[in-house]
């Protein structure tokens, strides 16, 4: 009999967002470290969640690469998000790689457009190409006793880490919904009100999402904002806190536009 693991939904932060399109090959995200039992483990089944371009979903492949740390250090850095990977880091990479997905959406994607906003894919049968085969196993193991460091966290006692990166075709996560308050919004600690315009916000974002506000005027790093709690209409969102500063006319975005989970089989 087996024994099988879930993974808890995989957030990593995606932090130049706006209507940034990344270009091919680039890195989406840097690698982020997850926590499985113990074990050389297969992955049998994998989800993931891709928000689309203001409001409309976007169908792009993707490459998902596994590593490990070694002797206690964990995989050197890819680059940051819409960075095109060099020579230098992936040479870098290479011994802490120990598996390797691609996805075609064309093969794993739901129906186009069946979500309207964002796309869901998994290694199933889709309805758009219902003879396309199950993804074979991908085996991975990691090392138990990883001490941690300023980025990842200490393996907890009893499970591995296990790394997770993904570059990209021409992902764009803007959103085209835009803050419509005279003047900028105030830093504050308590429930806030956000206005916007653009793209209706309860077409793209949900209870629960992590916001950003990006303008390009303010360089590369997007300003925080908070966590929402809920969406009254098309032109309010009600976040739990703002943590910085943002101006009239700047895009909001969803930190975590790209999720995940695996199913996992020892």
């Amino acid at each position: 009999m087996g024994k099988y693991y879930l993974t808890e939904e995989i957030k990593p932060n995606i932090d130049l967002l706006g209507n940034v399109t990344h270009t091919a090959d680039d890195v989406l995200f840097d690698w982020k470290a997850f926590e499985i039992p113990k074990g050389t483990a297969a992955i049998k089944s994998f989800m993931f969640k891709i928000a689309g371009t203001n409001g409309t979903s976007q169908g792009k492949n993707f490459d998902v690469f596994f590593a490990k740390s070694i002797d206690g250090v964990a995989p050197p850095s890819l680059g940051v998000s819409n960075q095109s990977k060099s020579a230098i880091r992936s040479a870098a990479c290479r011994p802490h790689i120990i598996a390797y997905h691609g996805v075609d959406m064309s093969l794993a994607e739901d129906q186009p457009d069946s979500l309207i906003a964002y796309n869901v894919l998994g290694n199933g049968k889709p309805e758009t190409n219902i003879s396309a085969p199950s993804t074979a196993p991908i085996i991975i193991e990691g090392e138990s006793d990883f001490p941690g460091d300023s980025t990842h966290s200490k393996t907890t006692q009893g499970y591995q880490t296990i790394f997770v990166a993904v570059t990209c075709q021409a992902f764009d996560f803007g959103t085209g919904c835009t803050l419509n308050q005279a003047g900028h919004q105030a830093v504050s600690t308590s429930a806030v009100d956000l206005i916007v315009t653009g793209t209706d916000a309860d077409d793209i974002f949900a209870i629960g999402d992590v916001l950003v506000a990006f303008d390009a005027s303010d360089g590369a790093n997007p300003k925080q904002i908070g966590t929402i709690t809920s969406i009254p209409d098309a032109d309010s969102i009600i976040v739990d806190a703002v943590a910085e500063i943002f101006n009239h006319t700047t895009e909001i975005c969803n930190r975590n536009p790209f999720t995940f989970r695996f199913g996992i089989e020892y």
